[in-house]
């Protein structure tokens, strides 16, 4: 299997920095924004029968089985793919009080919250704590009720099946893809990103410190910057118009079992950008993820 690169640069550890709360320059705060990922797909794309639904745009003709590497140093241009409110919230408890309304909760993400997320970046474009890195590539595929089938490159083979979860409106993301049993191929892409290891040799550090603040926002920082990496990949693979549809993420344990991690991990070559399989079941760096881009 061979492999192409896309605006890859050499990515070198700096020196890391030992707290976040040090004196650092501010870079310019942008504006970001993001669909959630668990956010349910409308009916009007599926309504209908089997007969009356619209026939599918003719994909463009892509390279299939051939990954693909992208890296971006440049955090600042990953923050508009960020979903900050799920990293205020979620991922750092900025949670709206009892006693708050939403102007008062606001004003206080705005001086609590947005100075830890600034320095956190002039911290990766300084120190490189974050070396985002993906690699992507096109398999065959087909579904069949709600399972997706892999092919491996002569499309007879299966390498990967995956039952994909219907909504409670009735929509399963497989609806949209070929069926199995009409001889048809739809084409996915696959995504693999990985943080680097700073990052989490930097959380240790802080973390066995004491540093337990720090820690936290470091942690909830990388992950909501893994999700950004794998939306600025899907951009990139959207613009090659073959595969315009939904990001799935396979990182929650119910998605992405051990099987699915593992044979996606060997199929896509995921060794290109250093992500390995544990003995212990767990994709390694800590900050990797894996992911599909749906055709429609």
């Amino acid at each position: 299997m061979t492999s192409s690169t896309v605006d890859h640069k050499d990515i070198s550890a700096g020196h890391l920095v030992d707290t976040l709360f040090g004196v650092q320059e501010e870079p310019d705060r942008t504006t970001r924004h993001r669909i959630a990922a668990e956010e349910e797909l409308p009916h009007y794309l599926f309504d209908g029968h089997d007969n009356e639904r619209q026939s599918a745009l003719p994909l463009i003709n892509v390279a299939h089985y051939r990954p693909k590497i992208v890296s971006q140093k440049n955090i600042v241009d990953l923050i508009p793919y960020a979903d900050e409110l799920a990293l205020f919230e979620r991922r750092w408890g900025f949670v709206k009080k009892p006693e708050e309304n939403r102007e008062s909760w606001c004003l206080r993400v705005e001086k609590e919250a947005v100075p830890v997320l600034e320095k956190l970046v002039a911290l990766s474009q300084e120190h490189q704590l974050l070396q985002p890195r993906a690699l992507y590539a096109y398999f065959f595929c087909a579904a069949q009720e709600d399972t997706l089938y892999l092919y491996k490159d002569n499309k007879k083979e299966v390498f990967l099946t995956i039952d994909l979860p219907r909504l409670k409106n009735g929509v399963c993301m497989a609806d949209k893809i070929a069926r199995k049993d009409s001889g048809a191929f739809d084409t996915i892409a696959a995504v693999g990103v990985n943080m680097g290891r700073n990052a989490t040799e930097m959380a240790k550090r802080w973390l066995s410190a004491g540093k337990e603040v720090d820690y936290r926002y470091l942690h909830g920082f990388a992950l909501e910057m893994l999700n950004a990496m794998t939306l600025y990949t899907a951009g990139i693979i959207a613009a090659e118009e073959c595969c315009m549809g939904d990001v799935y993420g396979l990182g929650s344990a119910k998605q992405g079992a051990a099987k699915v991690q593992s044979a996606l991990i060997k199929m896509l070559d995921a060794s290109l950008i250093d992500i390995a399989f544990s003995r212990n079941y767990l994709m390694m760096p800590e900050y990797s993820s894996l992911a599909l881009v749906f055709p429609r």
